[in-house]
């Protein structure tokens, strides 16, 4: 065959050929260091400051450095809760590190304005939201309050050469904090997300699997990280991510990046990163919280056990303990029981009355979505000081689901015991994942500051057929196999999928000059062993060859933030991304932030990224007298590009109330898009022809998106909406597109504390129709108003729109240790959604394609918190 890509073996050539294209870059980031202005003021932070005192209280001793340092502080009082008395015994030390020691903060979280110095706390558990009077009397800024440090001041990590506020962030970083995620009330990140605009999750309810869908691109073009490092997907490091495996136990907030970020974080991360921060430290000397959640499954719930349950059921412990404020230890623990949704299935416990097809066969046999059974533990251990600091944490995750197939099969007979029984079939599914991650990172040599982390990860799936005694729910005897109607054959576990590997990350960040220029160098590496199981089928018939392959990838990269002005900060990127099976390719990008005035900042972000061929579309192999099935190991990296402007405003608009509005508008270009393609096979006999991958396809996106909020101590309200258009999907390109087809999205979050401590959230996401387009072959009778191209008759497909509304209300008893929440989710009770054909040639009658599976239905629940 011909139609295979060729690529070069020579990787220090290519990388040769990459820096020499790359002269242009190098000569205006030299232009740029000359330009700049080598007489930096000394900052207030980097103040050499003695002093000495006896034991006196924390207040006291802000105070006394406060006359020291010729400066003011900012702060909130929960800093200063559990302090005990401090000494100060300091010579010639910078103020910065006199107060990273004592509050036991990183340096990024002092924020210097005018003459003030702001200090950055981490949020309670409870609550992102303070109260004004938290601020101790002469620390506090009479125009700045603890809510806007927190909220408009509060730290982020992605994207970042060190963590800090994200209002300097050169990046639009989008925040899921504490206070939104204990509102929500929700067990594991896929239906954190669900209320996200432009995030949409896809549901395999008989697998129980969810992954996403960002700007209209699948999962495998977004990066999920936790604590800044990739989660082993399907079959790589990062993508492709079953999101409903990632529970909430030790979540703190989740951070999302949207566009191209190539440069930070590497291939698959087109249409961004989505950060999944963890805590590390305990909020008090030591944080014990149980919970329990009873929750319907649409208006099907019980208490009883086995067969017969219902409902959804989780029980969660978490426990973490601060031996000083340098050391600290953590671990969770937690069980979510789906019993599954019956809908209009009967379960698995035969019943004579269950219904039957037209042929007379019983066919209602399990349910619409498959019960499921999670279980998650991790722990962690944290040592901080005031310059350097390490983390370790271990997570191992399991579930366990059982899909029932419909069909009963009567007089089936047991040849080991000559016995007629009726006959089910159970396919078992059991999802392993664990994850050591080591992290350290400090302040070095002549203010330079290092990171680097490693992790060791597995994650697979495997797969068990059994067939099932109806009679009293037995797993019969393997060897009398499974009626010959199926094709099948019962099997031990067997690995479905299976991918783990090693990972590291480093950076180095070096101010070259003070308050101007900061240059940060890294490096990521990353040995993935994937291994293949039968994950392609014809009619329930395993069509898979098992494959297993390694692949190296890596990269290095270089990039510096340069504040050009103080109102302009200037990032460009390079990277060169290396790999055992492609040549070196490069990503760059170029990130502009304009502080137009003290409320409006202007940024624009262009950005590229990668996507690597999965092992599918590389190894994936079945070949045998009828079927030719073969991956592409010749298959070029996906390439793809993002241009974003985004305009952000924030003021105070009354008295502790505060605005935050932005505006933005993103433009998607990938070209390489890989498509599966059929040719006629060279083998006689071969009845599917050859059916492999190519590159092929191109896509196109624009986003827009406007958002606001406002905010106080009371309440927290949040509206956003867009618009995006999209040309080509998964298996169609831009070029059968001639116009931009458009999706609308609107989503409201509003959460208020109301009299007597009760607490009241809402969450709201309206989704508008969702086109595309379906391909027939040009043979079929023509339509009215059908457009043939190329040998396809072109129909437009539409969804429905939708609502999605969820509402709850909490109150806290015996001095907020007892947190009692209840509420309803998807009160219109919406479910599956289905792409309907628009005027399709007039002989089809079923113009349904496949259904998205979004919910079950309205469901209501019951949380119980009880915190120490």
């Amino acid at each position: 065959m011909n139609h295979f890509y060729k690529c070069s073996n020579s990787t220090w050539h290519s990388l040769a050929m990459v820096l020499k294209k790359s002269r242009l870059l190098w000569l205006l980031l030299i232009l740029h260091l000359l330009a700049i202005d080598l007489f930096a003021q000394t900052e207030i932070l980097n103040r050499q400051i003695s002093i000495q005192t006896n034991e006196i209280s924390l207040k006291e001793a802000l105070r006394e450095l406060e006359q020291k340092a010729g400066c003011s502080f900012v702060l909130s009082r929960s800093l200063l809760k559990n302090k005990d008395k401090v000494r100060l015994d300091y010579t010639n030390i910078p103020l910065h590190s006199i107060l990273q020691d004592i509050f036991g903060i990183e340096k990024s979280q002092l924020v210097l304005k005018g003459n003030k110095v702001h200090i950055l706390g981490r949020p309670t558990s409870n609550s992102s939201i303070l109260e004004a009077n938290q601020v101790p009397k002469g620390l506090q800024d009479s125009s700045k309050t603890p809510l806007k440090e927190l909220l408009i001041d509060q730290v982020v990590v992605t994207g970042q050469y060190r963590p800090q506020s994200i209002n300097q962030s050169i990046y639009r970083v989008e925040v899921i904090d504490k206070h939104i995620i204990e509102n929500m009330a929700v067990s594991n990140v896929a239906e954190l997300l669900k209320q996200q605009i432009n995030i949409d999750v896809e549901n395999q309810s008989g697998i129980g699997r969810s992954k996403i869908r960002v700007l209209g691109l699948n999962s495998q073009y977004s990066k999920i990280l936790m604590d800044n490092i990739p989660i082993a997907g399907d079959e790589n490091m990062g993508s492709n991510v079953d999101l409903s495996t990632i529970s909430m136990d030790d979540v703190e907030r989740v951070e999302i990046v949207r566009g191209a970020m190539g440069v930070e974080y590497g291939a698959n991360a087109i249409a961004g990163v989505i950060n999944i921060i963890t805590k590390r430290r305990a909020n008090k000397k030591t944080d014990l919280s149980i919970d329990i959640t009873e929750e319907t499954v649409a208006k099907e719930y019980n208490m009883r056990l086995y067969e017969e349950a219902k409902g959804r059921h989780i029980q969660r412990l978490n426990l973490s303990h601060n031996f000083s404020k340098k050391l600290s230890i953590g671990g969770a623990l937690s069980r979510d029981h789906f019993a599954g949704y019956w809908g209009e299935m009967d379960g698995s416990t035969f019943n004579q009355d269950w219904k039957r097809d037209r042929q007379g066969n019983y066919s209602s046999r399990g349910y619409e979505w498959s019960p499921k059974t999670s279980y998650n533990g991790n722990a962690y251990v944290s040592f901080f000081t005031s310059k350097f600091s390490i983390f370790y944490k271990a997570n191992y995750f399991q579930s366990d689901l059982t899909n029932h197939r419909r069909m009963v099969y009567e007089g089936f007979l047991l040849r080991d015991e000559n016995f007629k029984v009726a006959l089910g079939i159970n396919d078992y599914y059991r999802n392993k994942r664990y994850n050591h991650h080591f992290s350290a990172r400090g302040d070095i040599w002549k203010n330079a500051y290092f990171s680097i982390d490693g992790s060791y990860q597995l994650n697979g799936l495997l797969h068990k057929r059994r067939g099932i005694n109806l009679a009293n729910n037995s797993e019969i005897n393997p060897g009398n196999g499974l009626p010959k109607t199926t094709n099948l054959v019962p099997n031990d576990w067997m690995e479905h999928y299976q991918s783990k590997g090693f990972y590291s990350r480093g950076t180095f960040l070096k101010p070259v000059l003070s308050g101007k220029l900061n240059i940060n160098l890294g490096y990521e590496i990353d040995e993935t062993t994937a291994d293949q199981g039968y994950t392609l089928a014809f009619l329930d018939i395993p069509l898979m060859t098992p494959q297993q392959h390694t692949l190296t990838n890596g990269g290095a990269w270089l990039s510096a933030e340069w504040n050009v002005t103080p109102r302009i900060t200037i990032r460009p990127g390079f990277r060169a991304n290396f790999s055992s099976v492609y040549k070196v390719r490069s990503n760059e990008s170029l990130t502009t932030r304009l502080k137009i005035n003290e409320h409006n900042d202007l940024r624009l972000i262009i950005g590229t990224s990668t996507r690597f061929p999965n092992f599918h579309e590389m190894y994936m192999q079945f070949v045998d007298p009828v079927h030719e099935y073969r991956g592409n190991p010749n298959l070029r990296p996906e390439y793809g590009q993002t241009a974003e402007l985004a305009w952000s405003h924030q003021r105070e608009v009354g008295d502790n109330m505060y605005l935050q509005a932005s505006l933005s508008s993103m433009f998607q270009n990938i070209k390489d898009r890989i498509v599966n393609i059929v040719y006629p096979s060279e083998r006689e006999g071969v009845l599917t022809g050859l059916n492999t991958f190519t590159n092929e396809n191109k896509y196109r996106g624009l986003a827009n998106q406007i958002e606001a909020k406002l905010l106080s101590s009371k309440f927290h309200l949040k509206l956003a909406g867009s618009i995006v258009g999209y040309r080509g999907t998964d298996e169609a390109s831009e070029n059968d597109y001639q116009h931009f087809l458009i999706n609308s999205q609107l989503n409201a979050q509003a959460t208020y504390n109301l009299p007597f401590n009760f607490r009241a959230a809402l969450f709201y996401r309206y989704v508008g129709k969702q086109p595309q387009y379906v391909f027939l072959p040009k043979k079929l009778p023509t339509g009215p108003s059908l457009e043939v191209t190329e040998g396809y008759y072109k129909i437009l497909a539409e969804t429905d729109p939708y609502h999605n509304l969820d509402f709850n209300l909490a109150k806290s008893f015996y001095n907020k240790k007892l947190d009692v929440r209840v509420g309803i989710r998807n009160i219109f009770g919406v479910t599956d959604i289905t792409y309907v054909m628009v005027d399709p040639p007039e002989h089809i009658i079923d113009r349904e394609l496949n259904p998205i599976r979004l919910y079950y239905g309205h469901t209501y629940f019951l949380k119980l918190s009880y915190n120490l």
